[in-house]
C-alpha cells in the first residue's frame, strides 16, 4: 500500500523491479514531474500507473489485478484495471461518490471494504459489477465522526480480522477517557462484530502491514503538528501479537 500526497495528476505509482521489459527510467519523465523528486533504491524505477484521479490516498490490489483507490477529499472510490500488462491502467471505474473522506480501502474474498470516517462500507462481488456497482452494505456506522484524524486506513490481518485505526480528534489532547477507541487501532470480524482495541496510544496511523513470518504488525504513527517539519519525529512501530492474549508490546 502506498499513500500519495500529490493532488494534481499523479494517482498511483508502481515500484517495479528493473528486470521487467524495458522499464521506464526516471530520466524519461517530464522534467517538471513531481516524480523527479523521488529517489529510488538500486534496482527499482518508478512510472505513472494512472492519472486524472483526484486526491488519491489509499490503495488496495485485488488478486484479480484490480487496483482500488480511495480519496481523502474528493469523496470518491475508484477501480483501475491494466488489461494488457504494460503496467498502465487502461480502464477506470467510479465505485462510489459523495462519501466522507473514503481514504481507506481493503479487499477480501471478492468484497471491497471502504473506511469513510464513522462508517465502514462493504461492496460485495465488486469486480463483477464495476460498470454498475452495488449499493454498499453498512458494516459499521458508529465510529467517532470527527474529521480531524478521522480518515481511515484499512487492512486485513493474518487472523482474518479487519484492522481499523481511530485517530485522536485533535492536534494534542487526551480524549481516551471519553472514548477508548480514540488514538487506537481496532480489530473486528469482517461483518463488524466483536470489536476489540488491538493497540492504544496510537495518535494517528495512516499505514500498516504484517510481517509475513512473525505476524508482527508494523504501523506508522504521526506526531503532533505545528512544531516544524522535524519535531516531533513521526514513528514506525511494530507490535508483537499473541492470538490468545492480544498485544504483547509495542
Amino acid at each position: 500500500m502506498i499513500y500519495l500526497r500529490y493532488n494534481s495528476i499523479i494517482a498511483a505509482l508502481c515500484l517495479l523491479l528493473s528486470c521487467g521489459p524495458e522499464p521506464l527510467q526516471i530520466d524519461d519523465l517530464d522534467p517538471n514531474s513531481p516524480l523527479n523528486s523521488i529517489r529510488m533504491p538500486p534496482g527499482f524505477n518508478i512510472r505513472i500507473y494512472a492519472d486524472n484521479i483526484a486526491n488519491a490516498r489509499g490503495m488496495a490490489l485485488s488478486p484479480g489485478g484490480t487496483l482500488f483507490v480511495g480519496s481523502r477529499r474528493e469523496g470518491k472510490v475508484y477501480a483501475l484495471q491494466n488489461l494488457d500488462g504494460d503496467h498502465k491502467a487502461e480502464k477506470m471505474y467510479t465505485v462510489d461518490t459523495d462519501l466522507r473522506m473514503p481514504s481507506g480501502v481493503a479487499f477480501r474474498e471478492g468484497a471491497l471494504f471502504v473506511g469513510a470516517v464513522n462508517q465502514i462500507l462493504g461492496y460485495d462481488n465488486i469486480e463483477s459489477n464495476l460498470e454498475n456497482p452495488p449499493e454498499p452494505v453498512i458494516v459499521l456506522d458508529n465510529l467517532p465522526s470527527e474529521r480531524h484524524h478521522g480518515w481511515k486506513y484499512l487492512g486485513f490481518g493474518p487472523d482474518g480480522r479487519l484492522y481499523v485505526p481511530v485517530g485522536a480528534p485533535c492536534n494534542i489532547c487526551n480524549k481516551e477517557e471519553e472514548d477508548q477507541r480514540y488514538a487506537s487501532i481496532l480489530s473486528m470480524n469482517p461483518d463488524g462484530s466483536d470489536i476489540q482495541v488491538f493497540a492504544s496510544g496510537v495518535r494517528n496511523t495512516v499505514g500498516f502491514d504484517w510481517h509475513p513470518l512473525t505476524n508482527e504488525l508494523w504501523f506508522t504513527d504521526n506526531g503532533r503538528d505545528l512544531m516544524g517539519n522535524e519535531i516531533p519525529p513521526d514513528e514506525l512501530n511494530h507490535a508483537r501479537w499473541c492470538r490468545s492474549e492480544g498485544v504483547e508490546g509495542i
